[in-house]
C-alpha cells in the first residue's frame, strides 16, 4: 500500500473535524445575526450548509477508499473487511458497524440539509437561515458523537496483514441497502421538525408551511417504508425462521416512527383542509423525529441484543441519550412556549365528518406507537430499575396490535364514503350497502372454504374486501364524474381522473397496497404450515398441497465462503428448490442460506439444517401462503407514493370535481 494511501486517511479525518467547525458556524449564525443587528450574517448558515456536506462527503470517500484498498491500518476498516470480500460489500462494509453507519447517519443529515438550502432560496428565504441552523445543531451532535466517542478514522499500528471480515449476516444485498434507506427515512423526519420549529419561534403562519412540511414527511415516510419493507424481506430468506417481522426491539424502532409518521401524513390533510389540528401537528412531528433518535438509541447503545444492534461501550449510549434528552427538552419546551400561536381556525362541526375520522385514525396510530413502545421499553426499565429479566414478544404484540390495525383498516373504508365538513346519513347508508355485502359475502365464503379457523381471518378478509371495494366505488364516481362533464371516451377518463389528482388516487393507491399487505399478512400469519424432518437421499416429505423430494448435497466454494448445497425438488411442478450452508473462514461463521419456490399464493421455504447420522440431514420446510402479497403490496405503496408526489399542490378544476 502507498504511503499516499495511508496518509489519505488524515485528510478525511481533518475533513470531518472541519464539518463539525463549519456545523457550529451553521447552528449559530441566525443567533449571532440577531443579537449583532446584521440579518445578513444569518445567511453564513446556509453557505456553510453547503461546505458542510462537501467535508463530510470527502469524509465518506476516503473512508469508502480506506476499504475499497483494504487499509487495515484504519481499526474500523479491520474490523469489518478483509482482503477476499467482494468488491460491491468492501463498499456497504462502510455502514456494516457502529462507526460507519453513524457517518453515514450525518452525512445523510448533510444532504437533507443541503436539498433544504438550495429549495428554500425561491420558496421560504426569509426562513431559510433558521431551519438550517435547526438542522445544523443535529449536526453539530452526531459529528460530536462521531469524533469523540465513535471515531471510524482511527489507526491501527502495526498494521495488521488481514482485516477479520464483515459480519456473514450483513453480506447481502438485501443489507447493503436496507440501512441507507432507513436513514433516509429516519433523518428525513429531521426536515419537518426543522420547520415546525422554526414556524414555532417566528410564528410563521402554518398554512405557509404545512404544506412544504407534508412533502418533505412523504419522502421520508417512503424512505422508511421502503427500508421497513426490505429489512423484512431480507430477514424472510436469510435468517431461516420462516417469517418475516419478530417484533425484535429494533424492528420496533423503526416502526414507531412509521407509525406516528403515518398519523401525521392524514392529520396535515386534514389541517392543509379545514385549517385545524395545527398544534397537534406539530406536536406529531417533534414526536415522529425523537422517535427516529430513539431508534438510534435503542440500536447503537448496546443495551439490546439483536441480530441489528451494535454492541457499543456505555459511554456512546450515555452521549446518545442526553443528546436525544436535549433534543426533547428544547424542542417540547419552545412547543410549550409557543404553540398557542398555533390555533385552529375551525373545528370538527359533525363527528360523522372526514376530517373526524381523520382524528380517530390518528388516535388509533398513537396508541399503536405507544403501545409498541411499551412492549419495547418496558422490559429495558424493568432491567435497569431491578435488574429482573423479562421478554416482550410476538404475542403480547400480536394480541394487542391485531385489534387495532384491524380498525383502522375499518376507517380506512368508511374514510372514502364520508364526505368533508358533515355526511348525508342517508346517502351514506345506500352507499355502505354494496361494500358491506362484499365485505361480509368474503367472511363467509372463507370460512365456507377453511373450515374452523382464528377470527381474525375471516373478519381481516371482509374488511379488506369492504375498504377495497369503497376505494374503488370514490374512483368509479370520479370517473363518472369526469365523463359527465367532459364526454370523454372510457380510458381517456380512466387515466386522466387519476393524473387531473395525482395527491387524492396517489393516497388512494397507497391504501389499496395496504390492503393487498394486509391480505399477506392474514395468509401467511395464520394459514403457515411448518414441518422439521430428517431426510435422506431420495425421500419424500409432504406437507399440505406440495410434495417434496430430497436429491442430495453438493460442495463448492465462492471467494469467501465454502457452501454445501442441499437439492430439492417440488414433485407437482417439477422444479428446484436449493437451499445452503455456509462456512465464512476468517470468521468460522456457519450460515444458512434459504431456498425458496414462490407463486403469487404461495412460498415453498427450505432450510438445510445439519447433518444427521445415516447421510440425513435436518430440513426445515414452511409453506407461507400469501406472503408474496407483503412484496407486492409494497411495491402498489411505492408507486401510488411516486404519484402522490409528482402532483402539484394546486388542484384544477377537474380535480375537485373528481373529489
Amino acid at each position: 500500500m502507498s504511503i499516499i494511501s495511508l496518509n489519505l486517511v488524515e485528510l478525511g479525518h481533518f475533513a470531518a473535524y472541519l464539518a463539525l467547525a463549519v456545523a457550529l458556524v451553521q447552528a449559530l449564525a441566525p443567533a449571532v445575526a440577531r443579537l449583532a443587528g446584521v440579518p445578513a450574517l444569518a445567511w453564513l448558515s446556509v453557505r456553510a450548509a453547503m461546505l458542510v456536506f462537501l467535508l463530510t462527503s470527502v469524509g465518506g470517500l476516503v473512508l469508502m477508499h480506506a476499504f475499497i484498498s483494504g487499509n487495515f491500518s484504519v481499526l474500523y476498516v479491520a474490523q469489518h473487511s478483509n482482503t477476499l470480500l467482494p468488491l460491491f460489500y468492501k463498499v456497504t462494509a462502510l455502514w456494516g458497524g457502529h462507526e460507519g453507519s453513524l457517518y453515514l447517519w450525518a452525512w445523510v443529515l448533510t444532504l437533507y440539509t443541503l436539498v433544504v438550502a438550495w429549495h428554500g432560496r425561491r420558496r421560504y428565504p426569509e426562513h431559510l437561515p433558521l431551519i438550517v441552523a435547526v438542522q445544523g445543531w443535529l449536526v453539530v451532535g452526531f459529528f460530536g458523537l462521531i469524533l469523540f466517542l465513535s471515531n471510524p478514522f482511527e489507526r491501527l499500528f502495526p498494521m495488521p496483514a488481514d482485516g477479520r471480515d464483515l459480519n456473514p449476516l450483513l453480506q447481502d444485498p438485501g443489507m447493503a441497502f436496507h440501512p441507507p434507506l432507513l436513514y433516509l427515512g429516519y433523518v428525513g423526519f429531521s426536515v419537518p421538525f426543522a420547520f415546525a420549529l422554526t414556524a414555532l419561534i417566528t410564528r410563521w403562519r402554518s398554512e405557509l408551511w404545512t404544506g412544504l412540511v407534508r412533502r418533505w414527511a412523504l419522502i421520508a415516510w417512503g424512505f422508511l417504508t421502503t427500508g421497513i419493507l426490505l429489512g423484512g424481506w431480507w430477514a424472510y430468506y436469510e435468517l431461516g425462521w420462516g417469517g418475516y417481522w419478530a417484533w425484535d426491539p429494533v424492528e420496533n424502532a423503526s416502526f414507531m416512527p412509521w407509525l406516528l409518521g403515518t398519523a401525521l401524513l392524514h392529520s396535515i390533510a386534514v389541517q392543509d383542509r379545514r385549517q385545524m389540528l395545527h398544534a397537534w401537528n406539530i406536536f406529531l412531528v417533534i414526536s415522529t423525529f425523537s422517535l427516529s433518535l430513539l431508534g438510534t438509541f435503542l440500536v447503537r447503545s448496546g443495551v439490546l441484543s439483536s441480530v441489528h444492534a451494535f454492541a457499543v461501550d456505555p459511554g456512546r449510549g450515555a452521549y446518545i441519550l442526553a443528546f436525544m434528552v436535549i433534543v426533547l427538552t428544547v424542542s417540547f419546551g419552545i412547543f410549550m412556549a409557543r404553540g398557542r400561536y398555533q390555533q385552529a381556525e375551525e373545528a370538527i362541526t359533525s363527528w360523522l365528518s372526514r376530517e373526524a375520522l381523520f382524528v380517530w385514525n390518528n388516535v388509533l396510530f398513537t396508541v399503536a406507537c405507544a403501545v409498541v413502545m411499551l412492549g419495547t421499553l418496558y422490559p429495558l426499565a424493568l432491567d435497569a430499575l431491578s435488574g429482573a429479566k423479562i421478554t416482550v414478544g410476538a404475542p403480547y404484540f400480536n394480541t394487542v396490535m391485531v385489534p387495532i390495525f384491524l380498525a383502522i383498516l375499518l376507517l380506512m373504508g368508511i374514510g372514502y364514503l364520508v364526505p368533508w365538513r358533515k355526511a348525508n346519513t342517508t346517502r351514506l347508508g345506500q352507499r355502505l350497502r354494496l361494500p358491506v355485502a362484499i365485505g361480509l359475502v368474503g367472511a363467509v365464503a372463507l370460512l365456507l372454504v377453511l373450515g374452523r379457523m382464528h377470527w381474525t381471518g375471516p373478519v381481516a378478509v371482509g374488511f379488506v374486501l369492504f375498504a377495497a371495494t369503497t376505494h374503488l366505488m370514490d374512483y368509479i364516481r370520479a370517473v363518472r364524474v369526469r365523463r359527465a362533464q367532459l364526454q370523454e371516451p372510457l380510458g381517456r377518463a380512466l387515466l386522466k381522473t387519476v393524473t387531473g389528482n395525482r395527491r387524492h388516487f396517489g393516497g388512494l393507491a397507497v391504501h389499496l397496497g395496504i390492503l393487498v399487505i394486509a391480505l399477506g399478512l392474514t395468509g401467511s400469519g395464520l394459514f403457515r404450515l411448518e414441518r422439521a424432518v430428517t431426510m435422506g437421499m431420495g425421500d419424500v416429505l409432504e406437507i399440505g398441497a406440495e410434495k417434496v423430494r430430497f436429491e442430495g448435497v453438493r460442495g463448492f466454494q465462492k471467494e469467501n465462503y465454502d457452501a454445501i448445497q442441499g437439492r430439492f425438488t417440488l414433485l407437482e411442478s417439477g422444479r428446484a428448490v436449493l437451499p445452503e450452508r455456509r462456512r465464512y473462514p476468517r470468521q468460522e461463521a456457519p450460515m444458512t442460506e434459504t431456498g425458496i419456490d414462490s407463486t403469487p399464493l404461495r412460498d415453498v421455504y427450505l432450510v438445510l439444517a445439519d447433518p444427521a447420522a445415516g447421510g440425513k440431514w435436518g430440513v426445515h420446510v414452511y409453506i407461507n401462503p400469501l406472503v408474496q402479497f407483503i412484496w407486492i403490496g409494497g411495491g402498489i405503496v411505492l408507486a401510488g407514493l411516486l404519484l402522490t408526489l409528482s402532483g402539484r399542490r394546486t388542484r384544477g378544476r377537474a380535480a375537485a370535481a373528481a373529489e
